[in-house]
């Protein structure tokens, strides 16, 4: 009986959104991440490269209107450092930001499928962490797209998040909302199928309350930090 050819990578990337439990069931058979993860990392690069002279901008702007009184000739001596630390700081974020990521999921999913006594490979779940950040990436993109075309002024509100439906640009709801990103959870709904099914589960019902109930506690904790830092 001749075997069934692995989809190849590209194909599960566009599958992970349209049947995700399918995918998934690809991807811990053939748990390979390499071309998965070097093309969303020169993605979200690409994007990121496209915002750069925004943020030399916004780093120029914020340099020229600091509120601590900076000397003309202190502002023309840190225009280029400042520039230039603007882009780097945007090119390290968008190379190393996903892989972070990827590896911060995949311990979380294995904590898990420690306390349930599962078996889970800590590769298959890094392969599945990365197929996942698929929305995440998208809402990046997004991001991206809007720094591009916003005044420089403006910029501190660009927002995916529920925090454009805040009332205020300060406070607690408004930092708790700025986590409520709508690409996020179905990042974090991609996870839970892709780690319910890499431990074998039926149903991702558990998974899902974990990664949520994880995903609370962070936006409860930024909600608290926002408005600390902003007291300050």
């Amino acid at each position: 009986m001749e075997e069934t050819k692995p989809k190849s990578w590209c194909a599960l990337l566009v599958e992970v959104l349209t049947n995700p439990g399918k995918a998934f069931q690809e991807i811990v058979k053939n748990p390979r991440f390499g071309a998965a993860a070097v093309s969303l990392t020169v993605i979200n690069l690409i994007f990121a490269v496209l915002t750069i002279p925004k943020a030399k901008e916004l780093a120029l702007w914020t340099l020229e209107n600091n509120p601590s009184g900076l000397s003309p000739d202190q502002i023309e001596a840190g225009r280029s450092i400042a520039a230039n630390a603007a882009a780097g700081s945007v090119v390290v974020a968008a190379v190393v930001g996903p892989w972070v990521i990827w590896l911060v999921m995949a311990t979380i999913m294995k904590i898990y499928a420690a306390i349930s006594a599962k078996e889970a490979p800590f590769g298959t779940l890094f392969a599945v962490s990365v197929y996942g950040y698929v929305p995440a990436l998208f809402g990046g993109i997004i991001g991206s797209i809007m720094t591009m075309f916003t005044a420089v002024e403006n910029m501190a509100k660009i927002s995916i998040s529920l925090a454009v439906f805040s009332p205020a640009e300060s406070g607690f709801l408004y930092y708790f909302l700025t986590a409520c990103n709508p690409f996020t959870w179905w990042s974090l709904i991609l996870l839970g199928i892709g780690g319910a099914t890499v431990m074998k589960n039926k149903r991702s019902t558990g998974m899902l309350i974990y990664l949520f109930a994880l995903w609370l506690i962070f936006a409860l904790i930024s909600g608290a930090l926002g408005t600390k830092v902003a007291a300050l």
